[in-house]
């Protein structure tokens, strides 16, 4: 027990990551009844999650071993390993969408709602953008730390070869990505890249110009869907278009767009403080075990079990930002900046999209939705994080004596 109490005392990560593992397979198994079989063995989900979840229990401990250094020298090699993998999956989605309807030419490429990013092999399926955004956040924390520590005065000039620089890594997987029609994926990306951009020392009329084109953008697409809608329909078109809809009138399209998140807000809704109990069913919705997992929570146990499941992610997040800032070296900060923010994007409009505050976009909640990829991402910076804790405890202990 001692031993425990000191592993947790050392490691507070580990602890709450097992905590989000006990609260994701819990969730998954009570999503059995609203599965479809389609994608497996509904009972047996959550075992296969817990599996995830030990398997990346392993690859913790040899990010762990390996060490940060080692990752930040070949994180090229990696980088580009992945660029191929997205290439091949931006193709096939082509070939499938437009050359050669609903056929796959490249083995092992997978369609599921709309998107090719997955690769299908025999036993378990891979989707590589969920590691090229771990990726780049590594390769962008590697990019600054060499901008800052070889440009001690900085300008305009200067500024602008660091962003291209950094766009130079961004662009080529973000656009590959959005081809292969995941915008929830590219927006995480962006998002992660903002953060570390923010976290670099840049001045900030950049971020000034970026939020006032952000501004534009959003009300130019306002103006469009309200009095252009013809319009708006051509620029955002398809699945993208549909689940819009679905958001903005999920009762007058809940024959179709709005089925998903009406039917969702109609079973937590009437869930009240303490739930409607272990697998209840209210209301069918599709994707519970992954976008929809929060209202499987608050649907099963009510506001209780999604206060609950709120507290432990900012917990997690805590630690990961005290662990980075505790850091003595500034790649391993701008790194957690990277990090930090998609896991704050994921969490904010996951829940936001399921309150019907935000837009379906297949954006899930990390650690806590079903899916080997996401989770194993997430635990190669965890396993990093844990590996910057030890180095920040060694630090701490040379300093008492």
């Amino acid at each position: 027990m001692e031993k425990i109490k000191n592993l947790i005392k050392q490691q507070p990560l580990i602890f709450i990551v097992c905590l989000l593992a006990i609260i994701s397979c819990f969730a998954i198994l009570n999503a059995a009844p609203l599965i479809s079989n389609k994608v497996g063995d509904p009972a047996t989900l959550w075992i296969k999650q817990g599996v995830f979840y030990i398997a990346s229990a392993v690859l913790i401990f040899i990010i762990y071993k390996i060490g940060n250094e080692q990752i930040y020298d070949k994180i090229w090699l990696i980088y580009g390993i992945l660029l191929a993998l997205l290439v091949i999956l931006a193709i096939e989605h082509f070939i499938y969408t437009r050359i050669w309807p609903n056929h796959h030419i490249i083995p092992f490429t997978h369609t599921s709602g709309g998107a090719t990013s997955w690769f299908n092999f025999p036993g378990f399926s891979l989707q590589p953008s969920e590691f090229m955004k771990i990726a780049i956040v590594i390769a962008l924390a590697k990019i600054t730390k060499e901008y800052n520590d070889y440009y001690l005065v900085r300008n305009f000039e200067t500024e602008i070869r660091y962003i291209l620089k950094c766009m130079a890594v961004v662009l080529p997987p973000a656009l590959l990505v959005y081809l292969q029609n995941d915008t929830g994926v590219v927006l995480i990306i962006l998002i992660g890249v903002v953060f570390v951009l923010f976290s670099s020392g840049l001045r900030g009329q950049w971020f000034t110009v970026g939020f006032i084109l952000v501004g534009i953008i959003i009300a130019v697409g306002t103006y469009l869907f309200i009095y252009q809608p013809d319009i708006f329909a051509k620029i955002i078109s398809g699945h993208k278009l549909d689940r819009f809809y679905g958001w903005v009138d999920p009762e007058g399209t809940f024959g179709k767009e709005g089925y998903q998140l009406f039917n969702s807000l109609l079973s937590y809704g009437t869930a009240g403080w303490f739930g409607h109990g272990f697998q209840a069913v209210v209301k069918v919705f599709p994707e519970a075990q992954t976008d929809f997992i929060f209202a499987v929570i608050l649907t099963d146990y009510g506001y209780l079990g999604g206060f609950v499941t709120i507290l432990a992610i900012v917990a997690f997040d805590i630690i990961i930002l005290k662990t980075g800032f505790e850091s003595t070296n500034d790649r391993d900060k701008y790194m957690t900046m990277g990090i930090i923010g998609m896991l704050l994007f994921q969490q904010i409009w996951n829940m936001g999209m399921i309150l019907g505050l935000l837009p379906i976009t297949g954006i899930t909640l990390p650690l806590i939705s079903y899916g080997g990829s996401s989770l194993f991402s997430y635990m190669i910076a965890i396993g990093m994080f844990i590996d910057m804790n030890s180095q920040n405890n060694i630090i701490k202990n040379r300093s008492m004596l």
